[in-house]
């Protein structure tokens, strides 16, 4: 347990503090170059740009080479990448770094995922990725507000140097914890197999599909809602500072982390699929009362209502694409997964930037709830349930597992 601690939980929650220190101010950064709002939304999106080519590509190397290789490698990008950024002379090297630095996250995250999907079995699988997402999220839940505090007491690029800095220590602790399992794909596969069958499998899997949706949805709020149009509108129409703003992405981080382990157990019992319905639900919601929001206080509020949404938005999923690929390579399964999830990643904050450009900043908000929900009714007609252990005898459960 411990092993599995140093080798997958700390590490992840160095990676997600240092992206969680600069996702405060990663828009005003942006923003400090003199572009629009919309290119403020593209810097953003390079990062899921990057991610989105290379995820496919990756997970079929985490096949052939391994997965401790490609997460080792991906996390030495993060770390340069994240220097370069705060170094960067101009507009366009920045979007440079950026774009590098999605193909760094790709490597980890995908082989990470792919390891995870390897040693977890079906009736684990919500509770035990309910304990790696609350590390995660003790390092986003922290992160904000120490990005605001560093920007506000030296400079818009100092979380960037914090960032790089927590990267060098989660390689240290990758290089020295991370074992290879000892099997990568089903005895059922073969190496030689030809990847472009498998993704045509995959997406002929129609609850595959849906989880994958799922995914997209929660990414275009994550990088949409979140990361770009909260910062913007708290600065712009409510007048908050880089602290302030800060703290309110933490306060939605700290309710998901609040949330993460109870929801792990309440995804392998009840199902995935209710999971992601409601939450999908609870998503909605609150990005229709953030324009509602008139102070520090209220939006505060609305905040701690999306990071309930998140919680089962994030996990559920991931859960149930698991469960549904369990046949196929795990490493393309993941990989075609976290694609879907980039996509939402890119047109998140360029669909959320152009509508703010032409409609002012309350609008992307109402558009998203509308996106949220015809997604969730997707998933509710479509989606076949996993797995659930709720009604079932021990005997049934094992069986099933």
């Amino acid at each position: 347990m411990m092993n599995d601690v140093l080798s997958i939980y700390v590490p992840a929650f160095f990676i997600f503090l240092g992206m969680s220190i600069v996702s405060p101010i990663l828009p005003l950064y942006a923003e400090s170059f003199g572009v629009s709002f919309t290119l403020v939304a593209f810097a953003i999106s390079m990062y899921a740009l990057g991610r989105l080519v290379s995820d496919i590509p990756v997970g079929m190397l985490a096949d052939r080479s391994g997965r401790k290789r490609l997460m080792v490698l991906g996390t030495a990008i993060l770390s340069v990448t994240s220097f370069l950024n705060a170094n960067a002379a101009n507009f366009g090297l920045f979007l440079l770094y950026r774009t590098l630095e999605g193909v760094g996250s790709a490597m980890w995250i995908t082989s990470r995922q792919a390891l995870l999907a390897d040693i977890l079995k079906p009736h684990e699988r919500g509770r035990i990725m309910g304990y790696f997402q609350a590390f995660m999220l003790i390092g986003s839940a922290t992160g904000p507000t120490i990005g605001g505090i560093v920007a506000t007491i030296w400079d818009l690029r100092a979380p960037f140097y914090f960032y790089a800095v927590a990267g060098v220590v989660s390689l240290i602790l990758t290089v020295i914890g991370v074992r290879e399992p000892k099997r990568i794909d089903p005895p059922s596969q073969s190496k030689d197999q030809i990847s472009i069958q498998v993704i045509t499998r995959l997406m002929s899997n129609r609850t595959f599909i849906m989880t994958c949706l799922a995914t997209f949805t929660a990414f275009f709020i994550m990088t949409g809602i979140r990361a770009t149009i909260i910062p913007l509108y708290a600065n712009n129409a409510l007048g908050l500072n880089e602290i302030e703003i800060g703290t309110v992405l933490s306060f939605a981080t700290l309710m998901n982390l609040i949330m993460t382990v109870p929801m792990g157990y309440a995804i392998d019992y009840f199902g995935r699929k209710p999971i992601i319905v409601v939450s999908l639900v609870v998503q909605a919601a609150s990005a229709f009362l953030f324009p509602s929001s008139f102070n520090y206080v209220t939006i505060s509020l609305v905040a701690l209502l999306l990071g309930i949404g998140q919680s089962g938005a994030t996990q559920a999923p991931l859960a149930m694409a698991a469960d549904a690929t369990i046949e196929e390579p795990h490493g393309i399964a993941m990989g075609v997964y976290r694609c879907f999830g980039d996509i939402g990643f890119v047109l998140g904050p360029i669909t959320l930037g152009l509508i703010s450009d032409n409609y002012g900043l309350k609008m992307p908000f109402y558009s998203t709830s509308v996106i949220v929900l015809a997604s969730m009714i997707l998933v509710a007609a479509f989606a076949n349930e996993t797995y659930r252990s709720r009604g079932k005898t021990r005997a049934e459960r094992e069986i099933r597992e």
